[in-house]
């Protein structure tokens, strides 16, 4: 027969696990551990390709429009600068372009539609109507207080003094690059550059004359080369933090961190420019342009935001 001790024993062996059994236990454990690990190592590699291939197109196809741009058709330069001098050349022809518009547009067109705002005691019914850019609605306390900072709010006397003035739009897609027309661009009474469109390195092509710079904040040159000192800036608003950035540039402060989060891209730090040299476009333009002239549809308000 079996002592009490031999009992005690057996059971003692059976109610203990074997090691055997507890190392798989553990094993069992801790396989999610690791396999969650290596989803997130597949993740973050699988991101990180993704990065580098977004990166790497947009420097492939930048690279590639440069090079084609390099090479510009002899007829074509010929063209375009016999063009230009026919325009100069001919008897300049006051309100041509508001007349012209009129005709084409009737009742769209505005024809005394102030490009500039100015302080007004109360805001105009499309202003007050439509969020930026086309007008702005929950925004007048913002653009009063704009106002207040800026000294001027028209066209610089020397400009309004001319009876008629030959104006010409320069964009920055760079179909003036190799056309040689900067001297011919430099002859005309206001030039409107918009955006990013560049003057340092390029002016053979496309002058170094900037009347007036217009754009939003994301495509405001980030070289202090590119403004001149009695250059006009008008600042195009689309949305909240647009008027802080504003604010910080004709104030030369600088703009926290946390707003320049809410920027798809990087933005000018400073505008090397007098407050008596800011703008900001009526609004009214930009409403007036898609809705009426264009024709677009008014956006629509959704449960996240409105459409585009």
């Amino acid at each position: 027969m079996p002592s009490e001790y031999t009992y005690v024993k057996l059971r003692s062996d059976c109610s203990r696990p074997s090691l055997q059994w507890y190392s798989r236990a553990q094993s069992k454990m801790r396989r999610p551990s690791l396999l969650l690990k290596d989803i997130l190592k597949c993740t973050l590699l699988v991101f990180g390709v993704w990065i580098l291939y977004i990166l790497k197109l947009n420097y492939t196809t930048e690279e590639c429009d440069m090079k084609k741009m390099h090479y510009v058709d002899p007829d074509r330069v010929k063209r375009a600068q016999k063009y230009a001098q026919q325009v100069l050349q001919k008897e300049c022809r006051p309100k041509f372009a508001k007349t012209s518009m009129a005709l084409l547009f009737e009742h769209r067109y505005s024809v005394d539609l102030l490009p500039f705002v100015r302080k007004a005691p109360k805001d105009s019914e499309a202003e007050s109507k439509y969020d930026p850019p086309f007008g702005f609605r929950k925004f007048s306390s913002k653009v009063q207080n704009l106002l207040e900072l800026l000294p001027e709010h028209d066209l610089p006397e020397h400009l309004k003094a001319k009876t008629c003035r030959r104006c010409v739009v320069i964009g920055s897609g760079g179909i003036l690059h190799g056309l040689e027309l900067g001297h011919t661009l430099n002859q005309f009474d206001v030039v409107i550059r918009l955006n990013s469109a560049p003057v340092e390195g390029y002016s053979e092509h496309v002058g170094n004359k900037t009347t007036i710079r217009m754009t939003y904040p994301e495509g405001a040159p980030l070289s202090d080369l590119e403004y001149y000192s009695n250059d006009l800036f008008v600042a195009v608003l689309f949305k909240s933090v647009d008027f802080n950035w504003l604010q910080a540039m004709v104030k030369n402060e600088t703009l926290p961190f946390w707003v320049r989060l809410f920027f798809w891209k990087q933005v000018a730090e400073k505008i090397p420019l007098q407050p008596k040299h800011f703008r900001i476009l009526n609004p009214v333009i930009i409403k007036e342009t898609a809705f009426d002239i264009l024709q677009y549809s008014e956006p629509q308000s959704r449960f996240w935001g409105r459409d585009k």
